[in-house]
């Protein structure tokens, strides 16, 4: 006879099974920003530890889901990087531009990591980013 054994569920696995619901509810990128062809994210971290993530890109065109919040890189931490103020104000404001846009910037994680919660440590891990929307009219 077999025993069932107990699932422990791990938050941050529930977090990201979360973002990855939340990122396959939200509205195009054509709908939410119909300006825009194409935005470029480039996300680099660093670390404390001696695992630093490698960066991440990704490139979004008009079909994408207008989804701009990302996991954090540690696989044990509960958080994310919400970019979502940050994107709404760049492509708020390149609507009817001619050339692309661009803003860059850092964010630090504000999340607790499964090894650390005993002790209530945050995360360390640092996010650099920057962002290239070109706009839908680019070259007329």
């Amino acid at each position: 006879m077999k025993v069932a054994l107990r699932k422990t569920v791990n938050s941050a696995a529930q977090r990201r099974e979360q973002l990855l619901s939340e990122r396959n509810r939200s509205a195009a990128l054509r709908r939410a920003y119909p300006d825009v062809a194409q935005l470029r994210i480039e996300l680099s971290f660093s670390d404390l530890s001696n695992h630093t993530p490698s960066p991440q890109r990704h490139i979004l065109y008009p079909a994408a889901p207008a989804f701009f919040r990302f996991a954090c890189p540690c696989a044990d931490c509960d958080a994310d990087f919400d970019l979502m103020p940050v994107v709404a104000k760049l492509l708020d404001g390149a609507s009817g531009r001619k050339r692309a846009a661009t803003v860059s910037g850092q964010m630090s994680c504000h999340g607790v990591r499964l090894r650390d919660r005993a002790g209530s440590n945050p995360c360390s891990m640092q996010l650099k980013f920057q962002l290239v929307a070109a706009p839908a009219n680019d070259g007329d």
